[in-house]
């Protein structure tokens, strides 16, 4: 099942098809905080590209090919997230906190605050019907 969403990220607006993720239980681990994740391709207009090109590197704790002003402003704003899924038992993903999101249900808005925003390095369908996975908690 798919829904449109809208998320607010350092004062830009992202709008777009999630896929409602049954078995996405994700959340940030130290505050608990729900992951919603979201290809990074969707965040070139917002974080610098320097970030969503070294994600692997970043994990990593290399920050070599981050210049230092934008390491500064960012390092702290970054969560570092792990998972597990189909084919990927210890995951990581690098995420950045959202002022909010919405999620259209039915006729009505869902809005929430407090939200991660997981960082996906790849593409999440290949025909590329939803760019986001929300989990259900995020539907009450």
């Amino acid at each position: 099942m798919y829904t449109s969403i809208e998320m607010k990220l350092e004062n830009k607006i992202i709008r777009t098809t999630a896929m409602i993720d049954t078995g996405n239980l994700l959340k940030e681990p130290i505050t608990n905080t729900p992951v919603v994740v979201l290809e990074h391709t969707l965040l070139y207009e917002i974080l610098p590209k320097e970030i969503l090109n070294h994600l692997e590197n970043i994990l990593g704790g290399d920050f070599s090919e981050i210049p230092e002003e934008i390491k500064n402003k960012y390092i702290i704003k970054l969560k570092v997230i792990p998972f597990s899924s189909l084919g990927k038992q210890n995951g990581m993903l690098l995420g950045i906190k959202a002022d909010y999101i919405k999620i259209k249900k039915q006729e009505e808005q869902i809005y929430k605050e407090n939200i991660i925003i997981g960082i996906y390095n790849k593409s999440l369908t290949k025909k590329g019907e939803y760019r986001a996975l929300i989990g259900l908690e995020l539907m009450g």
